[in-house]
């Protein structure tokens, strides 16, 4: 296509148009039940991620403030809007499933406000980065890497250093927003900020060790003599971009050595009074309470050990004790007799243990052939046929317990549960819900 044929696009003047703005970045309420719903899908409540109308409304009804209902028009009207970029419905299953944006949206959002600080993965992305820019050797190949590449980790890069500014605006925001007059708690209050700081301090510096690797890059980047001025603009780029970080762990360094003594000489003025008070009350206590004996030597109050200037060394007198002459005398063999009574008691405790052992294990044999080659289990029916069996709710528990849990960890097996009421007339006073395991 001619370069003069490309139509300009203009991003504020899209945005502006109306509606536009509202969809992509929906209501508090409308976003927050996208969140419900993502929190939802990644617990597998919602399989294979896809959800019906329901499913929507009851998101917005457990986002929305208590006493308040929301007419089912309004609820419909939120779900047309989200069509747009967030929601894609499918006709013929009648199920809604998210977009690439919501994804994106849900995953941006939580990544930011969880902080996932990891100085490794940066170095790793750097150094993937500089390892393919050698390769790309013609210039449509450095086109590439300069619009794709580069382009793709330019917010992994960024939100490193995001993260770390944040850490110190939340902990000096915790200190100046305590309202509490106790000392005590502003003064742990003080170490937990004072902490925080050299933490993020110690991670700054990884940091930077993380995006040495950019001087690398930017070395190469200067060296090539084969760039066109789209090229040269590209290159810009990234050179303004390793700026921006270099100039932002710059930035938090500096706010680090100007908060962190200032946190020390705060926390040197709360602890001074405090320790003189004691100092002064323990010179009083002593001064009160010290007496002083006829030699004109100073006693201490009991509670307070006088000081041992000097210890005289003392002498032993060592008698060696001649084995021969003076033999000890035999010590008198003591004989215990058997319990046959406990030992059989023991023996048949152990005995039942190790065959309830062997009929859960001979159960669930049975529980897993069962589902290879029928497919399916009802796991309701099978706890009652092991209580008619064995008589034994820890047998009948302990193998369903064990299937269950051996389902959840295969990917070969589909656990399902729903809160309808199992019962057994044999079997009375329980009550199970039901549930089953699926071969997949």
């Amino acid at each position: 296509m001619n370069e003069n044929n490309k139509i300009n696009f203009d991003f504020v003047k899209e945005i502006k148009e109306p509606g536009v703005y509202q969809l992509l970045f929906p209501k508090k309420e409308v976003g927050l039940a996208v969140m419900v719903l993502f929190e939802k899908i990644k617990d597998k409540s919602l399989p294979d991620g896809k959800f019906v109308e329901k499913d929507l409304h009851n998101a917005f009804a457990q986002i929305t403030k208590p006493n308040e209902r929301y007419p089912k028009e309004i609820y419909s009207e939120h779900i047309k809007d989200l069509q747009e970029y967030f929601l894609d419905y499918n006709q013929e299953t009648q199920k809604y499933y998210f977009k690439d944006y919501a994804h994106r949206f849900y995953a941006y959002a939580k990544e930011t406000l969880k902080g996932n600080f990891s100085p490794t993965h940066i170095e790793k992305i750097c150094s993937l980065l500089t390892a393919s820019l050698k390769q790309r050797e013609s210039l449509e190949d450095l086109k590439f890497w300069l619009k794709s590449e580069f382009k793709k980790y330019e917010p992994d890069l960024r939100e490193q250093v995001d993260f770390l500014d944040r850490q110190i605006i939340e902990s000096v925001n915790k200190l100046k927003n305590n309202t509490t007059n106790s000392d005590k708690k502003f003064i742990d209050l003080l170490r937990e900020v004072e902490s925080n700081l050299d933490r993020a301090q110690d991670q700054s510096r990884e940091l930077a060790a993380a995006y040495s690797e950019t001087k690398v890059i930017r070395s190469i980047l200067e060296k090539r003599d084969d760039t066109d001025s789209e090229a040269d603009d590209l290159i810009a780029d990234v050179h303004f971009f390793i700026k921006y970080l270099n100039e932002r762990l710059d930035s938090i360094d500096g706010k680090l050595d100007r908060i962190q003594p200032k946190i020390r000489h705060l926390f040197s003025i709360l602890n001074r009074p405090q320790f003189n008070s004691k100092i002064e009350k323990f010179l009083h206590f002593l001064l009160d309470k010290s007496t002083i004996t006829s030699k004109k030597e100073t006693l201490l109050p009991k509670v307070v050990e006088n000081p041992i200037l000097h210890i005289d060394t003392p002498n032993f007198t060592i008698v060696e004790r001649e084995r021969e002459l003076f033999p000890s005398k035999p010590k008198k063999r003591v004989s215990y007799k058997s319990n046959e009574v406990k030992i059989e008691e023991n023996t048949q405790s152990i005995l039942k243990v190790l065959t309830q052992q062997d009929l859960i294990r001979k159960w669930e044999q049975h529980i897993i052939a069962e589902i290879e080659l029928r497919g399916s289990i009802d796991l309701s029916e099978t706890f009652f046929k092991i209580m008619e069996e064995t008589n034994d709710g820890q047998i009948a528990v302990s193998a369903i317990y064990s299937s269950i849990q051996q389902a959840r960890k295969s990917k070969s097996f589909d656990f399902k549960m729903n809160k309808t009421k199992q019962t057994n007339s044999k079997i009375e006073h329980i009550s199970l819900w039901k549930m089953s395991i699926q071969k997949i």
